[in-house]
Order: C-alpha cells, then sequence, then structure tokens
C-alpha cells in the first residue's frame, strides 16, 4: 500500500453517497426502466447500495487489489439476480459510477477509479457466483446439517441441539462436526439470508444457537495438554460476525493452548492493548468485508508498535481474505489460514511447536 493509493481511497469513501446520489441520478434518467424491482423507494435504495460498491472501490485501491473490486461486483450479481434485479440494470448503475467519478473525482484519482471499475465490468458477464445450497444430503454429514438446519428455521433450539449432540460418537469427531456440518450449515444461512429467504432475526436465532451448541461440543471435545502458548482471537472493529472466529479459537483450545476469545467487533486499541494484558504469542483476526481490510491493518501496526512487537505472531482469515493474493504479507500478517484445521498448523509453525502429526 502506498500514500497516493490511501489517499485516494479516503477521497472514494468520503464521497460515497453523494458520488452515489450522482450516479442513481444519472441512471434513472437514462434508464427509468431501472426503478424496477427495487423496492418502494428506488432512488434510495440505489444510492445506498451504490454507496457500497464506492466502499469496495476504496477498499480495494486502497490494497492495490483490482481484482478485489471484481470479485465483489461478481457477489453483487450473485445477491441482486438471487433478489429479482436485472443485470442489466447492475451493469448500467455500475456505468454510471463510472462516469460520474470521471466528472467529480480529482484528476489525479480518476485514471486508478476508471481502470478499477473497467477491469469489474470486463469481467461482469462471466458466470455469476453460484448461490444455490452447498449442503450435500446424499452424504452423513450432509443429512445431519439439513436436520440441524430445519430445526433452526423452525425455531426449535432443543432440537436443534440435541441433533448435534447425538451425532458425537467420540470425542474426536467433535472436529469433524465443526467443519462438516456447523459451518455449511452457516454458509447455507448466510446464503438464504444473501438471496431473501430468511429475515436477519431468523439468522440472528440460527447464529445464537449455534454458538451454544459449540459451547457444548467443546465440553465434549478432546483436549490436549496444556502446550505452554496462548492465542488471541477476535474479529475486528466492523466486522459483527464472529461464528468463524469462534470456531478457530475452539480449535486452539482443543490443540492444548491457552484461548482468549474476544468475539465480534472488538476496537483497535482494544485488541492491541489485549495482546499484551495476555500476553499473547499468536493473535488471529478476522475480516468479512473487504472494507474492513484497513481496520485489519491498523489492528496490526497498533500490535506490532506495543511492547512485544513481533513477538505476537498474526494470521488473518475470513471471507476478506478470500481473493486478496499476496494481501495478508503487504499489511503486516505472518499468514492466512482458511479454516480452523489450518488456522491451528500455520500457528503452531509460527510459535515454534512441532507439527501435529495426528491431524496430518
Amino acid at each position: 500500500m502506498t500514500e497516493n493509493s490511501e489517499f485516494s481511497a479516503r477521497v472514494l469513501k468520503t464521497g460515497a453517497r453523494a458520488y452515489a446520489a450522482y450516479a442513481s441520478g444519472e441512471l434513472f434518467e437514462s434508464h427509468p426502466e431501472a426503478k424496477e424491482g427495487f423496492g418502494p423507494n428506488p432512488f434510495s435504495t440505489w444510492q445506498s447500495w451504490l454507496a457500497g460498491q464506492v466502499e469496495e472501490l476504496a477498499a480495494a485501491v486502497a490494497a492495490e487489489q483490482p481484482r478485489l473490486f471484481a470479485s465483489e461486483v461478481h457477489w453483487g450479481k450473485a445477491v441482486l439476480s438471487a433478489r429479482g434485479v436485472s443485470m442489466a440494470h447492475y451493469r448500467r448503475a455500475l456505468e454510471s459510477l463510472r462516469d460520474v467519478l470521471a466528472k467529480e473525482l480529482p484528476e489525479q484519482i480518476q485514471p486508478v477509479a476508471a481502470r478499477y471499475l473497467e477491469e469489474a465490468l470486463s469481467a461482469f458477464d462471466d458466470q455469476p457466483t453460484d448461490v444455490r445450497t452447498r449442503l450435500l444430503p446424499e452424504t452423513p454429514h450432509g443429512r445431519l446439517a439439513s436436520t440441524y438446519l430445519l430445526a433452526l428455521l423452525e425455531g426449535d433450539r432443543r432440537r436443534a441441539s440435541r441433533a448435534i449432540l447425538d451425532a458425537i460418537d467420540q470425542p474426536a469427531s467433535v472436529r469433524e462436526i465443526y467443519l462438516h456440518v456447523l459451518s455449511p450449515t452457516q454458509e447455507e444461512l448466510g446464503r438464504m439470508w444473501l438471496v431473501g429467504e430468511i429475515s436477519v432475526a431468523e439468522e440472528h436465532f440460527a447464529s445464537h444457537t449455534t454458538k451454544i451448541v459449540m459451547a457444548q461440543l467443546l465440553s465434549r471435545a478432546e483436549l490436549r495438554p496444556p502446550n505452554g502458548k496462548t492465542v488471541l482471537a477476535a474479529a475486528v472493529a466492523g466486522n459483527r460476525h464472529d461464528i468463524g472466529v469462534h470456531a478457530v479459537a475452539d480449535f486452539f483450545e482443543m490443540d492444548g493452548w491457552r484461548t482468549i476469545q474476544l468475539g465480534a467487533d472488538v476496537p483497535v486499541a482494544d485488541l492491541a492493548q489485549a495482546a499484551e494484558f495476555f500476553d499473547a504469542n499468536l493473535l488471529a483476526l478476522s475480516a468479512s468485508l473487504t472494507v474492513q481490510l484497513e481496520t485489519v491493518k491498523s489492528t496490526i501496526q497498533a500490535v506490532r508498535s506495543g511492547p512485544r512487537d513481533n513477538d505476537v505472531k498474526i494470521i488473518v482469515g475470513g471471507r476478506a481474505f478470500a481473493d486478496a493474493g499476496n494481501l495478508p504479507g503487504e499489511i503486516g500478517a505472518d499468514g492466512y489460514a482458511a479454516d480452523p484445521e489450518e488456522a491451528v498448523r500455520l500457528g503452531r509453525r509460527l510459535v515454534g511447536l512441532l507439527p501435529d502429526r495426528g491431524a496430518e
């Protein structure tokens, strides 16, 4: 990340709603049919959506990663298509945004924004992101996940919990349930919310129930002897999705680490202070959106500027890093992990513990 890219990102982020308003106005002027299918107040809805796109653009510019914005547009196609919005309208909205930014941005920033938008538009007609269910009921884990999901959607917390706990045939199977039952179920709940099949309230009930179930599972899991290392796990400020980081923390605890789970939306200064207070050997940070990448960078800088500096190893994870390439290293992290098992393997290596041969 350079000073110029960070300055460009700040300009974009500061003016996001204004640019989005101009773009929405131009969209409706040239294509009034774009008002269809976008709610009772289409101008406000398009403005909010395009403001989010500008913020995603700012995050990609700050990271100097054009593919991050192209990926967000790809994801946006899937969401809007599932909700009945015309892809032609979405493309025209992005084109209107491109034209507005070309007129309104300072001259030195215009080429950067134009390049990122053109790259996203050139890939716009690629196959949309698949938003179909990933649950596979023909497998034992898939059947259990489907049973669990049905109980959640019916609001039956006891039945949901019992379905999971009754499936534990030995302590070692707890890890499999985390990875192959709870994680796919949460992904399916996220998909259902994105496409409008469930409400925020239903998603919150299901996620809260899953946290309770995870606590019950951890109490039945096989715990390895303490290894003398401490891991601090948290979702960065702005990230309210902490199921994944809960799972990561639980896997470290099963591996014998002293685990400090801070949960969701932890402020930068508090996270840095906690890393020092708890004498952490490893910090596991989660970000779900690309707009949170700058916060991850600020958190890492705050920890690195503290008394323990590089003594704290830092790994990152979450959807924000799925298409980020070398970005974790560029913002100061020691590595990226895609799932809890990979996080533990990487964490052990970073702090000098021998590899866990039993998990390989």
